[in-house]
């Protein structure tokens, strides 16, 4: 007979479960053995039956004993893994894992590891304690408005209630995107509510676009460097990027022109305004040339205008869309790089069948958005706060855009390059020759210091000497002591000797 072992801390069912379960484990109770009933067991306990029916149910539901109607309940045989004991790596305290099902083996990730690590590391965020974060890709989270947006959220919540709760499918919640659409024609993209399309991201934004224009094999035009994240949605869909050179300019056009002329590529790709991660800015000249050849070849522009609002004073060209006759630029945009991160709203101005085939997309990526973060952040946007937000983010990170360029000065050895930019969020260093990026990436994290390899944003992977510096999200007295890390270990590498890299052309080789 089952006897229980009274404990304080336990309830009822609980003893029941432990006594069984520990002479099952000890063969007092073998495979096969049939158990009392819970009427039965519950009079011999002195329990109630619901206590005994609450135990044998957490059993069964651990498949220690099974319940077969009409005949009663029985013990389990014991589980045992379906791989067998003694494979490679099995100890005595812990048995080895499985070995992985073929499927899983001939499983070959596209992905550049550089790009992956890199990518790794951007998404830890800048206030990883005992690192300087120079590799993190947006602003300072320190500096959102937290105030202002608690208090979007709770009026959305009182005025909206469970409205506010559900899901926000189609093209995103109206008002957001009529608020959008003002903002687009003060920036001199006219544009309507009805051409826009709320999506989670610009990152999602470009993955709609390649996954509705691209089959494998097309030819992509980018600029070159340009954004990891955009090279990695590239090559999942299979196409081969052509990377064009940069100037102070964007695209250098010569170079543009021949791969239009002999690549017959499917889309190309630019961030024309403070570029990832040079920080260049197309001129307006440019921006116009652009679309005319974009018009002349038939090749759809999507635009990355990720960070435009972050700035230093200085004019900037209006969106590359802005010049756009028909219809041929795909303006992608989002508040991540300057607002809040983990709001993952971004918009795309589509016209056309392409809006609503972005549309049927997305439905088939995640359903339907956030009407919770989308009307909240209306509600934000309409206040007013977010161009008090722009504006002080703007002046602060100017203050460390100017710290970094002088502790650069100060502590980089002679023959590296780099130049200052009018906005954005980084910097984009070249260093001299004989110095391996790859070995001060190492040194810099043992230090304690982080920054971008340079070569994850390249197609082809090699150990390119540039790193991007992110000042946006680092105090001012960090970034002196970061960047002084970072130039010394820099100094201890540069007399290895080697040679510079070759200066940029218009080859034409496509990333496989």
């Amino acid at each position: 007979m089952l006897t229980l072992h009274p404990s304080g801390t336990q309830s009822l069912y609980q003893q029941i479960i432990e006594t069984l379960q520990r002479e099952i484990a000890d063969g007092t109770l073998p495979a096969g053995t049939r158990l009392p009933s819970s009427r039965q067991l519950a009079r011999d306990l002195r329990v109630s039956r619901i206590t005994v029916v609450t135990a044998y149910a957490e059993l069964e539901a651990a498949g220690a004993i099974e319940a077969r109607g009409g005949s009663g309940t029985y013990v389990l045989p014991p589980w045992t893994p379906p791989w067998p004991a003694g494979t490679s790596g099995e100890t005595a305290a812990s048995p080895a894992a499985p070995a992985l099902p073929p499927w899983q083996r001939d499983l070959v990730h596209p992905g550049n590891s550089e790009r992956e690590q890199m990518l790794g590391h951007v998404l830890r965020g800048p206030l990883t304690p005992d690192t300087i974060g120079f590799a993190w890709g947006a602003g300072d989270p320190r500096l959102i408005p937290m105030t202002e947006f608690r208090r979007a959220l709770v009026d959305v919540l009182d005025a909206d209630g469970p409205a506010a709760l559900g899901p926000e499918g189609g093209a995103g919640y109206p008002p957001l995107r009529s608020w959008l659409a003002s903002y687009l024609r003060q920036n001199g993209l006219d544009a309507t509510p009805d051409d826009i399309l709320v999506t989670g991201g610009t990152q999602q934004t470009i993955s709609l676009v390649a996954e509705t224009l691209l089959q494998p094999g097309d030819r992509v035009i980018t600029e070159t460097p340009t954004w990891p994240g955009a090279l990695e949605v590239f090559e999942a869909a299979g196409a081969r990027v052509i990377g064009i050179p940069l100037d102070r300019g964007g695209m250098r056009q010569d170079c543009l022109v021949d791969a239009l002329e002999n690549e017959q590529p499917r889309l190309i790709y630019t961030v024309p305004t403070f570029q990832n991660p040079t920080g260049a800015v197309m001129s307006a000249r440019r921006r116009r040339a652009l679309c005319a050849l974009a018009e002349q070849y038939g090749v759809p522009i999507l635009e990355d205008d990720h960070v435009r609002e972050v700035r230093f004073g200085q004019p900037i060209p209006p969106p590359l869309a802005a010049f756009d006759r028909r219809g041929d630029v795909i303006h992608a945009a989002g508040f991540t790089k300057s607002l809040i991160p983990s709001l993952r709203i971004g918009y795309v101005v589509a016209r056309g069948p392409l809006r609503e085939a972005l549309i049927a997309r997305k439905r088939t990526t995640d359903l339907f958005g956030s009407a919770l973060m989308q009307r909240a952040l209306t509600t934000f946007l309409e206040s007013g706060a977010v161009a008090r937000h722009w504006r002080r983010v703007s002046r602060i990170y100017h203050r460390r855009h100017t710290v970094m360029l002088r502790a650069l000065e100060r502590h980089f050895p002679s023959g590296s390059q780099w130049s200052g930019v009018s906005g954005g969020l980084v910097l984009w260093v070249r260093v001299p020759e004989g110095l391996s990026i790859a070995a001060l990436h190492d040194a810099a994290a043992a230090a304690g210091v982080g920054f971008a390899r340079g070569a994850a944003f390249f197609s082809e992977p090699a150990d390119q000497p540039y790193l991007r510096l992110n000042f946006a999200a680092v105090d001012e007295p960090e970034i002196e002591r970061g960047i002084a890390v970072l130039g010394r270990l820099a100094q201890e590498q540069v007399q290895r000797g080697g040679l510079d890299p070759p200066a940029a052309h218009c080859g034409r080789r496509a990333a496989r």
